[in-house]
């Protein structure tokens, strides 16, 4: 039932909470009350959180992701040296199942989080000694292969699959949201420490398109979700550290080197996330369909909106309008299949109502409207 729930397209105009949506929420909650304590109520209930996260339901997706976060911790999945509640693995197939559904956990709980300002992740870091998943294709057949740990993972050398790369995309953005948060950074240190989340995640997603190239052009826009999480954890760095107003004084150099990267980064990941919505456009419209539309790819598709809604109101430059025509288009596109696009359209006008009212810090605006529908 979970899986029919996520995999079925909404009738267009119809609401996400569907009879199909409360059924699965009532037999989950059921199967709690009887201390249901399996790897398949774990999978269950991130089908239901990406559900949830996909159609806008908050603050229920919140939750639902954090309840998640809960059960794996219940189960060990976080780590090997903590007792584990689960039967020990008899084989590699099974240990890498419970591998891919943690780091689940860990891409679902960083990607609601991403603008979220304040909060807590409900899962613990990874540590660097944490494998990433196998090849896909593999583990399909069942194949052993070795995989890289989280440390080595950033290497241009080693290669990863789509849904390893979204791992380490996601690790990435966590990273981000984690240092945004933490007062207690030294001055010194946090521009420093921003500086080289910069470089990384710009390293990372120069090498994402690289690697789709040699993918299987008919199995679909291949690391869209990778490079999806890629572009908002930069946005959302960029977003911290573009405006001139949030300047700390007698900051050293390197708040200024951080400060230029920052505005001008925001203009280069927003044309990125634009090419990469055409590309998901094109193949929808090819034939490909929603069906394969991943909902972790809508979050970046608002924040270049947003970004192009304060452009255009700061310099009229024609230009900037259609780029946000452009992408408020994608949305329109893309809330056919997940019901959040439709949400973020929303906020896009309202960015540029609450701008247009003369808010002297047009950044802070696109922050501020983030915040304000999905956040708790």
């Amino acid at each position: 039932m979970a899986m029919k729930l996520v995999s079925t397209e909404l009738p267009e105009g119809s609401p996400p909470q569907t009879q199909v949506y409360q059924d699965v929420k009532s037999f989950y909650t059921y199967m709690e009350a009887q201390n249901g304590f399996s790897i398949q109520m774990l999978q269950v209930l991130l089908l239901i959180s990406l559900y949830e996260y996909g159609h806008g339901i908050y603050p229920a997706a919140y939750l639902s992701v954090g309840n998640a976060a809960r059960l794996g911790h219940a189960m060990g999945l976080h780590a090997r040296d903590v007792p584990q509640m689960l039967p020990r693995c008899t084989t590699w197939t099974e240990q890498e199942e419970r591998r891919r559904v943690w780091w689940g956990v860990l891409i679902l709980d960083r990607i609601s989080n991403i603008g979220h300002r304040g909060k807590p992740f409900a899962s613990a870091e990874p540590s660097p000694d944490m494998h990433l998943p196998t090849d896909d294709t593999a583990w399909d057949r069942g194949q052993m292969l070795a995989t890289a740990p989280l440390s080595l993972s950033a290497s241009q050398t080693i290669r990863a699959s789509s849904f390893a790369r979204a791992c380490q995309s996601v690790h990435l953005a966590g990273k981000v949201c984690r240092h945004i948060d933490d007062k207690t950074i030294p001055l010194d240190y946090r521009f420093e420490e921003a500086l080289e989340l910069h470089k990384t995640l710009k390293a990372l997603a120069a090498l994402l398109p690289t690697e789709a190239e040699g993918e299987d052009p008919t199995a679909g826009p291949t690391l869209c979700s990778s490079l999806a999480i890629c572009y908002s954890a930069l946005l959302t760095l960029y977003d911290a550290y573009g405006c001139s107003e949030r300047s700390v004084p007698d900051a050293p150099e390197s708040q200024l080197v951080m400060q230029k990267e920052s505005i001008q980064g925001i203009a280069e990941v927003c044309e990125s996330v634009l090419l990469l919505g055409r590309k998901i456009g094109q193949r929808i419209e090819l034939g490909e369909g929603l069906g394969r539309l991943s909902p972790l790819t809508v979050e970046c598709m608002y924040e270049a909106g947003a970004s192009y809604a304060w452009y255009l109101r700061e310099t009229s430059n024609p230009q900037y309008g259609e780029k946000l025509a452009e992408v408020k288009e994608l949305l329109r596109l893309f809330e056919k299949r997940w019901r959040v696009a439709g949400q973020y359209l929303l906020y896009i006008d309202e960015f540029w109502q609450y701008g247009c009212m003369g808010n002297p810090d047009p950044l802070a605006t696109r922050t501020v409207l983030g915040q304000h529908w999905r956040r708790v």
